[in-house]
């Protein structure tokens, strides 16, 4: 489906996202997101680096500061719409660019259904012609700041592309430094990468309005949320005036039903002790006349008659006497039911809780937009094998050789030696100088950390040491040098980063100029509990940390952007290739796990022929994947 946008929000594309006005000396951040050169200026004012307003990516001002980075050459004339028309084919679902027209079929094609139009006996007849489509964007020649199309070193115009470093080149640059790589002629991987990128461009004119539409749709919730809330408010009042009566029509009842029983109680009660004092009467009128007559008996009788009428006389006493008189009353209580506290009344009453099926706003369906990575991994071919001892770890150099270390991993005593693919020794044999990990390689020139110093050790007829720069902190820390010359170390103990600009004349004078010390927040420091194996820098500029069963990625504020975790994995070593793939071994499971450079987890690639877990993992310039396990070592191929 072509789309053609030309709203007011396609208008607002030509103004700056901070001061939304027109463009002044536009700057391209490598977001490649524009804004004026004066508010980048405010924006970046005593800082480093430089925040983007719209995506948030952070990037590291250069030494000129905003001044070093990137005009955009691309300037309206006039603050237009952009007319330009992404017309799609419409006779097949590859979504690649029409570039004719049958006029007899009214259809849209691409160069591959154009040429089989062109060839089936039903459509030779038919008429097409050229699609055309015009731009009204004005580019004057002086304003083109991009590098020319002609080789840096060695000043002849690009022509052809190297799949291995994944760069144009000239004729001179095969000779030199791409020897061996895989090179095409770069007329055929333009129109490719210009089709891959008009299909993005497409896909982001898709998402745009799909974003748009849902815009529209949450608004639409927006309003339907807004209706809900009110008619549970208007509920809740009605359901508490609805409580409150029945409430109280309870507590009536309640309180009637306690009366009744009281009155019955009291009306049982009175006339059980009206019986009793009755029978108490009766009792001494009873008592009074026995008293009456035994007194005579006892005063007036003859002894005769006296003696003859004295037990039975006198236990007839005792037994007056004896006999009790007794009522048992249970007087009324009333029984207090449970206290009406809060939390029992909101049980009774119900409350606000949030439902159990989400109202999703937004497309479900995020592969509508996707797009296939740049250069996908799957498998890797074995290429070489062969056995080593004492190895400690791999480095990728130029061609088809890696800087081998080997040595005692306890005492990090050893050489360092240049080995090809197919295992043969170059030659190239060096003291390890205690270096616990390689930083940087070439042919002829290697940085390494030994203890808390970076060295630069120079290959030659003879081995030359030079000390970059020396810091205490180095000594249980785990190091890497970035693509601007800055070495970037984190510390366990420290729980810090340490930034160490070594563009300055070596060894390096450690001050505020040139170290920064950069703390990590607590949540995060929490998670990298033991030394990193390993840090590196990707295309995206992003930074990976190695450490255990966790890959954390960090932008260049060191702030963390992703963390990936798997409990059953042991992370050990990494690489990269120019494409942005992020090769990591995992040696638990003996696989290697593939990333992109944002650190974020794509699939495994399985290993096979491998008896024993990878330990380290490396990228030589041709491409070549060279995989460290136990004492032998794999080379594979993935392009």
């Amino acid at each position: 489906m072509a789309e053609c946008l030309n709203s007011k929000q396609e208008v607002d594309i030509v103004k700056c996202g901070i001061c939304l006005s027109g463009f002044t000396k536009p700057i391209l951040l490598d977001c490649f997101h524009i804004f004026c050169t004066p508010c980048v200026v405010k924006l970046t004012e005593g800082k480093e680096t430089l925040i983007c307003p719209l995506c948030r990516a952070v990037q590291v001002l250069p030494d000129k500061g905003v001044d070093g980075l990137t005009l955009y050459p691309y300037v309206h004339e006039e603050s237009q719409a952009d007319t330009n028309v992404m017309i799609l084919c419409q006779m097949c679902e590859n979504d690649t660019i029409a570039v004719s027209n049958c006029i007899d079929c009214k259809s849209k094609m691409c160069v591959e259904c154009s040429a089989y139009h062109l060839k089936h006996k039903l459509f030779k007849t038919h008429k097409t012609e050229i699609i055309e489509i015009e731009s009204i964007d004005i580019i004057p020649p002086e304003t083109n700041i991009f590098k020319s199309e002609t080789c840096e070193i060695h000043k002849i115009e690009f022509s052809l592309y190297c799949e291995s470093c994944n760069r144009a080149i000239c004729k001179e640059c095969v000779i030199q430094n791409h020897k061996f790589h895989k090179v095409v002629p770069m007329i055929f991987q333009i129109h490719r990468r210009r089709d891959h990128l008009r299909s993005a461009i497409s896909a982001l004119k898709s998402k745009i309005v799909g974003i748009e539409q849902e815009r529209e749709m949450s608004k639409f919730t927006e309003n339907n949320h807004y209706k809900l809330c009110r008619q549970w408010k208007e509920e809740i009042r009605t359901h508490t005036k609805r409580s409150k009566e029945t409430v109280c029509k309870i507590m009536d009842l309640l309180a009637d039903e306690n009366l009744a029983k009281i009155d019955e109680m009291q009306k049982h009660d009175i006339k059980s002790l009206n019986n009793f004092q009755d029978e108490l009467e009766t009792k001494k009128l009873s008592l009074q006349c026995l008293l009456r007559s035994t007194d005579d008996i006892v005063n007036r009788s003859c002894g005769g008659e006296l003696l003859n009428e004295y037990a039975f006389l006198y236990q007839t006493l005792s037994n007056a006497v004896k006999e009790d008189n007794q009522i048992k009353v249970f007087a009324p209580q009333f029984c207090f039911g449970n206290q009406l506290d809060h939390k029992y009344i909101e049980n009774c009453f119900g409350f606000v809780k949030r439902g159990e099926h989400p109202n999703v706003i937004g497309a479900v369906e995020s592969h509508i937009y996707s797009l296939p990575i740049i250069y996908d991994v799957t498998e890797l071919k074995k290429i070489h094998s062969y056995d080593i001892t004492n190895m400690l770890g791999l480095f990728g150099v130029c061609e088809d050789t890696a800087w081998i270390t080997h040595g005692n991993p306890c005492m990090f005593t050893g050489y360092i030696q240049l080995r090809s693919a197919n295992g043969s020794s170059l030659g190239c044999q060096i003291p390890s100088d205690n270096a616990a990990q390689i930083l940087q390689a070439t042919q002829k020139e290697i940085l390494v950390k030994s203890s808390e110093h970076i060295k630069k050790i120079t290959v030659g007829t003879t081995t030359r040491t030079v000390e970059i720069v020396r810091m205490s902190e180095f000594q249980s820390a785990t190091c890497s040098v970035l693509n601007d010359n800055h070495i970037v170390a984190y510390s366990v103990e420290g729980k810090c980063f340490y930034v160490v600009n070594i563009n300055e004349d070596w060894p390096v004078n450690i001050n505020e100029t040139t170290l920064k010390n950069i703390p990590v927040e607590a949540k995060y420091s929490e998670l990298i509990t033991a030394k990193p194996l390993r840090i590196i820098q990707t295309v995206s500029k992003h930074i990976i940390i190695l450490c255990g069963d966790k890959v954390i990625t960090l932008d260049r504020n060191f702030m963390v952007c992703n963390i990936h975790e798997n409990r059953d994995s042991s992370f050990r070593g990494i690489c990269g290739d120019p494409y942005g793939n992020i090769f990591i071994v995992d040696y638990s499971r003996k696989i290697i796990c593939l990333f992109n450079s944002y650190g974020e987890f794509l699939h495994d690639i399985s290993v096979k022929e491998i008896s024993s877990s990878p330990l380290d993992i490396t990228r030589d310039a041709i491409g070549n994947i060279w995989l460290m396990s136990g004492n032998c070592v794999h080379i594979y191929s993935y392009l």
